[in-house]
């Protein structure tokens, strides 16, 4: 794939007391493929969202045809692909704290 082809959005942040390795990486090429680094947890998924805890809050990804390709629990990583169409972080840095949040965004 030519790098013209291909879209990529690259979220960084070195929180290295936060936990998992101390960094949160997002990297998305065509809204099709993402790999997340710096997961907690995965809460919830389906083919409609996926909803993940990181080190830097709670991170949802919204879209069609949704799954979890790839997840390393001991890394803190997670590949997802799917036709990704909205990508989305709560201002909590807990799922529990931001329950109500996701609850009314996402209904």
């Amino acid at each position: 794939m030519q790098e013209s082809q291909r879209s990529k959005l690259n979220y960084h942040s070195d929180m290295r007391d936060q936990g998992i390795n101390g960094r949160h990486d997002v990297t998305m090429y065509d809204r099709g493929r993402a790999s997340v680094t710096g997961v907690k947890e995965v809460v919830s998924f389906d083919s409609n969202e996926i909803l993940l805890e990181t080190t830097r809050g709670a991170l949802a990804f919204r879209g069609e045809g949704l799954h979890v390709k790839r997840l390393t629990v001991e890394k803190g990583e997670v590949d997802l692909e799917g036709q990704i169409c909205e990508l989305k972080y709560s201002d909590s840095h807990s799922v529990k704290d931001a329950g109500s949040f996701f609850g009314k965004l996402f209904k």
